[in-house]
């Protein structure tokens, strides 16, 4: 199975990471787009999106809000940093192809990981979040 480097980030891609045929160059412009986007927004350097990138966990207070910040441009972070498991739920039916295991397999994961307790600070969160899709992911052999 490939394996996705946004699967870190977002869960978003974390279904994407099960499909075959998935166009990772694609989603990478994705990210970086909104990355980007973000940079200037949270004040995050070069070396904060390489971080991501490289899917290591953040170093600076920056990085964690530069991934919180391209979460939320995903809808994957309500207003109130939590993960929103609807949005999540429709983009691993997008990501998935609505293929009975690998939807299971994507929502279990994302369904574990919003239910880890997170900070009330979105920075926080969004780097707690990372770390559990990284840790799942890598538990079901997606990485």
């Amino acid at each position: 199975m490939q394996s996705s480097p946004i699967i870190f980030v977002t869960a978003i891609l974390l279904g994407a990471a099960l499909v075959k045929g998935f166009d990772e160059k694609e989603a990478m412009a994705k990210l970086m787009s909104a990355a980007e986007g973000c940079m200037a927004e949270v004040g995050a350097a070069d070396a904060d999106l390489q971080e991501l990138i490289k899917k290591q966990p953040a170093s600076s207070y920056a990085g964690k809000c530069l991934r919180a910040c391209v979460m939320k441009s995903f809808g994957l972070i309500d207003a109130n940093g939590k993960l929103d498991t609807d949005a999540g739920h429709e983009k691993a039916k997008q990501y998935t192809g609505n293929d009975p295991e690998k939807l299971k397999l994507a929502l279990e994961i994302g369904d574990k990981c919003a239910a880890i307790s997170v900070p009330s600070d979105h920075c926080e969160a969004a780097e707690l979040y990372g770390a559990c899709f990284k840790s799942e992911a890598t538990k079901h052999g997606l990485m």
